[in-house]
C-alpha cells in the first residue's frame, strides 16, 4: 500500500484485519446509499470536517461512493475555505447540515436544539439520526487515517541487510 490513508481509501490500509475491516467498509458505503441524506450534502460533511481538522490528504480526496453525485467545484471550494455558511448557493437544508456538522466537529455536546431542529425542519428526526451516525463515522475514518498516517511517518525506515 503506498497511497497515505485517508478516510477514502481507508478500507483497504485496514483489510488485514479480516471480517471486522470487512464489516467497517460495508457501513461506508451504505452512508453513501441511505434515503435520508443527500450523498453530495454527506460528502461536504466529509470536507467540513477536514477542513477542521486541517487535512490537506483528506481535503485533497476524490470520494470514488459518490458516482454521480460528487458536489461541483464551486460548493466544493466554499465548503474548504469556510464560505458555504455565507454562500447563496447553498440552500438553508445545506446551510442547517453543514453547521450541525462543524458544531459536532467542535463538540457533540455544543450542538444546540436550534441546529438540530433545523436538521429536523428539512430532513425529519430519520434524517437528524442518519446525520449524526454518518458524522460520527466520517469523524472516525478520517482520525484513524490520519493516526495510520502518523504511524507510518514515525516507523523507522528498514534497511536491507545481507549477512554472510
Amino acid at each position: 500500500m503506498t497511497d497515505a490513508p485517508t478516510s477514502i481509501s481507508l478500507d483497504a490500509h485496514l483489510a488485514i484485519a479480516g471480517p471486522a475491516a470487512e464489516s467497517f467498509a460495508r457501513l461506508w458505503r451504505t452512508l453513501w446509499r441511505q434515503d435520508h441524506l443527500p450523498a453530495e450534502l454527506l460528502e461536504l460533511c466529509r470536507l467540513t470536517m477536514a477542513r477542521l481538522h486541517g487535512d490537506a490528504g483528506e481535503q485533497a480526496a476524490a470520494n470514488i461512493e459518490l458516482g454521480g453525485h460528487a458536489p461541483s467545484p464551486g460548493r466544493r471550494d466554499a465548503v474548504l475555505s469556510g464560505t458555504a455558511l455565507d454562500d447563496p448557493a447553498f440552500s438553508p437544508a445545506d446551510k442547517a447540515v453543514l453547521l450541525f456538522a462543524e458544531y459536532y466537529w467542535m463538540d457533540p455536546q455544543s450542538i444546540t436544539d436550534e441546529a438540530a431542529d433545523a436538521v429536523k425542519a428539512h430532513f425529519g428526526e430519520a434524517g437528524l439520526v442518519m446525520l449524526i451516525e454518518a458524522l460520527g463515522c466520517i469523524d472516525g475514518r478520517i482520525r484513524a487515517a490520519r493516526c495510520l498516517r502518523d504511524l507510518t511517518a514515525a516507523a523507522p525506515v528498514k534497511e536491507t541487510a545481507h549477512v554472510g
